[in-house]
Parts: structure tokens; C-alpha cells; sequence
């Protein structure tokens, strides 16, 4: 609410609003006023200026009592019209203070709700059809046969120390977790295959039974439905799972837990590579 001015003319405007005028703090409502009113009394305005300082020493030596001062405001104002207006630029304070607290609070709200989503993407598991996942997997199980000293991180023929490597794993959005004893299977290693949008951990089984055939253990952060599947899943005594073939080796594809899919790669039979799946994956 806008406070209404007094209705100052000639002399009364002039001297009523002088401080104001040379401050540049002119009431825009009254500056036509004004102006038409300080024509021809540029030299006083100006002895004014040059003076107040004095004037204000001066008038700060003398006090009225608050009776007079009471007296005084009322020549202005009477108490109605300033408690009116007083109770409405309380109630405008109110209503800024009121919206400033609401706005607050729902830029804090946002801020609290992108934290918790970003977390929640930052766990949750990411979808792996970024790349041809399982195309790239078939290259890196032909790759690792033909290579293991190169391509393995960590060469070793202890699943625990296999267990500590990969728990230690930094930045990893799942929690690996290795298959049971494999029987007629041996660990050879473990490598870490960075794809940038996406890291993926392979342990390398060798079986002496079968003249030192290998068989690849690959752990992909996702879910099973992100990847692309043309054919249809089966089931193997509880386990839903995929087989992709190519010329060298099959592969088979399975949710082993919430956080990440698993892929068996080997020269098995997709009923065989079921069984090592099924034996390896916790009830």
C-alpha cells in the first residue's frame, strides 16, 4: 500500500521535500511539483546545500517533548490514518516474509529431491544397450584364449584372492559377486575391461579334464530386458536365461542378481553352460 503525501504547494513543497530534491530521492508522484516550485530559487537550493550540515547540528540540539512531537505528527497525520497504515505495511512485511519462507523452502525442497534422484541414479542399475554388449563380450572371451597374459589384470589360481581383487574395485555401480565352485573348472584370473560407459569384470576358468579348455565368467552392471534379444529366454530349474551363439563360442545370459547380468562364454553346449549357471548362482 503506497503511503499518500501531504498536499504541500509553493514554499511549503519547496522547503517540505529541499533534502529529498539534492539527494535525488525526489517522490516521482510530486517531482513535477517540485520543480515548477524551485524555479527562480536556484541560489537558495543551493545556500542550502552548502549550509545544511549546519542546519542539522543545529536542529540536533533541540528536543521536544513527546507530547509536542505527538502534536506535531499529528499536524501530519492523525493516529487513525498512521495506525491504518502502519497495520498495512505490517501486513505487507508479513506476506513478503510468508512467500520468501514458501520460496525458500521449495528451493530447498528441489535441491533435497535432485539430490535424491541423483543418488538413486547413481545405485540404481544403468542400462547396457549403450554398446553391443554382448558382441563386445564374444571379442574379449576369444581375446582372452588367445592372450591371457595380456589381457588378464590379475593371473591367479585362488578364487578368494580372485574375490579380494574385484571387491576392491573402485567406482563399480553393482556389487560383483563370483560363482560358486565350478566342478571340473579351475580360476585362471581376472581382468577389468573399461568400455567408459560401461565396466565390466571377467574372471577366466580353465578346465584340465577338457585339455585346458576355457570358460568366461563376465559381469555387466543391468538388467537382462536392456539387452537386445531377438529369440526367445528359457528355463533351467529357476534360472530365466539367453543363449547367443557365434562361430567360435556360445553364450548365455542370466540375471544373477538385482545389480548386474551374468554371461557364461565357453565352447559348452547352451544345456551345459545352463548347468554350470544353475550350480554357480546362489539359491
Amino acid at each position: 500500500m503506497a503511503k499518500k503525501l501531504p498536499a504541500f504547494e509553493g514554499e511549503e513543497l519547496l522547503y517540505s521535500y529541499m533534502s529529498e530534491y539534492l539527494d535525488g530521492e525526489l517522490p516521482p508522484s510530486i517531482a513535477e511539483a517540485y520543480l515548477n516550485a524551485s524555479k527562480g530559487k536556484e541560489d537558495l537550493i543551493q545556500k542550502f546545500q552548502l549550509h545544511r550540515g549546519k542546519y542539522q547540528i543545529a536542529m540536533g540540539k533541540f528536543f521536544a517533548p513527546e507530547p509536542l512531537k505527538h502534536k506535531l505528527r499529528n499536524m501530519v497525520q492523525d493516529d487513525q490514518v498512521r495506525e491504518t497504515i502502519e497495520a498495512s505495511e505490517i501486513q505487507d512485511i508479513e506476506k513478503s516474509e510468508m512467500w520468501s519462507n514458501i520460496f525458500r523452502r521449495s528451493v530447498l525442497a528441489l535441491i533435497v529431491l535432485g539430490a535424491i534422484g541423483l543418488g538413486v541414479y547413481a545405485f540404481m542399475p544403468q542400462a547396457v544397450e549403450k554398446i553391443n554388449v554382448i558382441e563386445y563380450i564374444g571379442y574379449e572371451a576369444v581375446a582372452m584364449e588367445e592372450d591371457p597374459d595380456g589381457r588378464l589384470n590379475l593371473p591367479s589360481t585362488d578364487i578368494d584372492e580372485i574375490g579380494q581383487f574385484v571387491s576392491r574395485i573402485p567406482g563399480l555401480p553393482f556389487t560383483p559377486q563370483l560363482l560358486k565352485p565350478i566342478a571340473g573348472w579351475s580360476p585362471e584370473g581376472v581382468s577389468l575391461i573399461d568400455y567408459e560407459v560401461i565396466k565390466v569384470i571377467a574372471v577366466m576358468y580353465k578346465s584340465p579334464e577338457r585339455n585346458g579348455e576355457h570358460l568366461h565368467h563376465f559381469m555387466v552392471p543391468g538388467i537382462m530386458k536392456d539387452i537386445p534379444f531377438a529369440g526367445e529366454e528359457a528355463d533351467f530349474r529357476g534360472i530365466r536365461f539367453r543363449v547367443y551363439a557365434s562361430d567360435k563360442l556360445n553364450l548365455l545370459v542370466w540375471q544373477m542378481n538385482p545389480q548386474f547380468v551374468s554371461v557364461l562364454a565357453g565352447h559348452r553346449s547352451a544345456p551345459e553352460l545352463a548347468e554350470i549357471a544353475r550350480s554357480g548362482t546362489p539359491e
